[in-house]
């Protein structure tokens, strides 16, 4: 079985991820919080959904609920998303 060394997308040096703090564990992680136009009638409401991606072994056991800190923004996981290719998506919600 093929096994991709994913540990150059989670250096936090010199790579693409930040340092994150999951369930009380530092991990590399990739943080987005983009911003979606969403369609509401005439006007639209815009929204945004953050999220991270990390390493499917640096996921807590269970996840939903465990608190991510990145700098000094406080978030809960809303939803767990492994891609079966030993990445994951964790959507966050603001825990202020």
């Amino acid at each position: 079985m093929f096994a991709e060394d994913l540990s150059p997308f989670f250096d936090t040096t010199s790579g693409f991820a930040q340092l994150a703090t999951v369930g009380g564990v530092a991990v590399g992680v990739i943080f987005d919080n983009g911003y979606a136009l969403g369609n509401v009638g005439m006007l639209g409401m815009a929204s945004s959904q953050p999220s991270i991606t990390l390493k499917t072994s640096d996921v807590p056991a269970s996840p939903v609920g465990s608190a991510v800190l990145i700098g000094s923004a406080s978030y809960l996981v809303a939803a767990h998303e492994p891609d079966g290719t030993g990445m994951s998506r964790l959507l966050l919600e603001s825990a202020t």
